[in-house]
């Protein structure tokens, strides 16, 4: 019988869980390659432990040192604050145009490479409703070509990147654009005012609420509740971007790519 997972809210206490490497993650086998999300997700270090999960993050770690952040928001400002024609996106997708172009789609197919990422993004990191799986991955093929048909290696990179863009990063503009429409605050720069709403909504209502983990001996399940750990009135910082060796590395990518984007429809 299975028993029920444990679940931690308390900030500290799941920041202990998230710097302990004994605490792991359920690994997604690999099945061989195919141009499906159940071979990204077999492919990404998102979904991988050990030695495999520190060469994954390796990789993704050096295409986003490729990555300039300040150029990243500008650009994103630059998309957001379009006035002539017809949009290239909602809001919230902004950061993925932006960020599909800097891992190398033509500029030209920009708006395709949103949609194939809007696809396969469900599929990805899976929620509760249902997902079209075939969509998802004509959404991966799709986005293979536009990228040029890299190596399995290398695109297992580039699309789980862009499928994070499509997945917490735009919940975090949405998030950060309604909190701006219900107060506005006065008498603050655009700039400081972004800066400071971007940190209040990845506390107050982050994209991702909750990570599990393995506990080490039995195996329990273990729920880490981020919503109500960020709202522990001792914390003296979020776990929106987690924590310890599995904090996010694309968070510089990320807040840019939102604040440019929140920048841009603010003002």
């Amino acid at each position: 019988m299975t028993s029920d997972p444990l679940v931690v809210s308390g900030h500290a206490q799941v920041r202990a869980v998230l710097a302990d490497p004994r605490f792991t993650v359920d690994p997604v086998p690999r099945p061989p390659f195919a141009l499906s999300v159940a071979w990204l997700r077999g492919a990404v270090g998102r979904f991988a432990e050990g030695s495999t999960h520190a060469g994954r993050r390796a990789a993704g770690e050096a295409v986003l040192a490729g990555l300039d952040p300040d150029a990243l928001r500008a650009e994103a400002v630059r998309l957001a604050s379009q006035k002539t024609g017809p949009p290239p996106c909602p809001p919230e997708l902004v950061p993925v145009l932006v960020l599909a172009v800097a891992l190398g789609v033509p500029v030209q197919d920009g708006p395709s490479a949103v949609e194939a990422v809007t696809a396969l993004a469900p599929a990805y990191l899976p929620g509760p409703e249902e997902v079209d799986s075939e969509a998802a991955d004509e959404g991966l093929a799709r986005l293979a070509r536009l990228l040029g048909d890299p190596a399995p290696e290398r695109l297992a990179v580039l699309a789980g990147l862009l499928a994070q863009a499509c997945g917490p990063t735009a919940g975090l503009v949405r998030g950060a654009l309604a909190r701006a429409a219900a107060s506005r605050p006065v008498e603050q720069t655009v700039e400081q005012t972004v800066e400071e709403l971007l940190d209040e909504t990845l506390r107050r209502d982050p994209p991702v609420r909750t990570l599990r983990r393995r506990a080490p001996g039995d195996g329990r399940a273990v729920v880490l509740d981020i919503a109500a750990a960020n709202r522990d009135p001792r914390a003296l910082s979020h776990l929106a971007f987690g924590a310890g060796p599995r904090a996010c590395p694309g968070r510089r990518v990320a807040l840019a790519l939102a604040a440019g984007t929140v920048e841009a429809v603010a003002r």
